[in-house]
């Protein structure tokens, strides 16, 4: 346990390290939309606080592939690269929306690339634990993996429009995540409890904590589409990962 609470820690203090860098640059630079008239706040406020996560993410996983607690997790890397390849290419599709408002169906083409590209690379639904079900066809595994990554995308996106609803939201749903996977690795390998999906998750939790503290009422910065879409993908990615 205390190998993923020195993550979270990791994550949370780069993440928050980070926003408040973000925030300097975007305020000094001018970088940030103007207020629509469906928006709740009334002065502009930047909303690039997924790149400030996906640092977090990014230093949080380099920190775990240096230690030996996570040897296990990191014996097959293929898997790890195409996670943080994903979340790069969603962060920076994000980025570019929150920039230049892309069109809907091009931002959708990307995110099912993205999807296909950690389907590809192993990262699927292999069983259903609960239902006891095995999915055995690849091609099956491929095209659920991807639609279903992007649903939970679009679905954490499309809640994202009040100060800290969606750092919050993911904050409670991978916490309890957290503990499910990581009693599930206490029952499965008692010798082993380090699992890729308790390690993301770890991960997410420390974001979550590191940019809440920008993003509460009134938040002085959002993570816009590059963090909800990105944290979507990695709650996706350690859910997949347990499968």
């Amino acid at each position: 346990m205390r190998a993923y609470l020195l993550m979270m820690l990791v994550a949370a203090a780069v993440t928050f390290v980070g926003t408040w860098a973000v925030l300097k640059l975007a305020h000094k630079y001018k970088i940030y939309p103007q207020i629509r008239s469906r928006d709740v706040h009334t002065r502009p406020t930047p909303r690039l606080g997924g790149v400030a996560m996906f640092l977090g993410f990014t230093a949080a996983v380099l920190t775990a592939g240096s230690l030996g607690w996570f040897k296990s997790v990191f014996s097959d890397p293929i898997h790890i690269i195409a996670i943080v390849v994903a979340a790069f290419l969603i962060t920076l599709l994000g980025f570019l929306d929150d920039l230049y408002d892309l069109d809907w169906s091009l931002k959708l083409a990307g995110q099912f690339v993205v999807a296909g590209i950690l389907a590809w690379q192993g990262v699927q639904v292999v069983s259903l634990p609960i239902a006891g079900l095995t999915i055995g066809s690849f091609g099956i595994s491929f095209v659920a993996t991807v639609f279903l990554t992007v649903l939970v995308m679009n679905a954490v996106n499309f809640i994202d429009g009040l100060d800290g609803l969606v750092a919050g939201v993911v904050l409670i749903g991978t916490s309890t995540f957290f503990v499910y996977s990581y009693l599930l690795a206490q029952k499965t390998t008692p010798s082993n409890y380090f699992s890729l999906a308790s390690l993301i998750s770890a991960i997410v939790i420390g974001m979550c904590v590191g940019f809440l503290p920008h993003n509460w009422r009134p938040a002085k910065i959002f993570m816009g589409d590059s963090g909800a879409l990105m944290l979507a993908l990695l709650m996706t990615t350690s859910a997949l990962s347990v499968t």
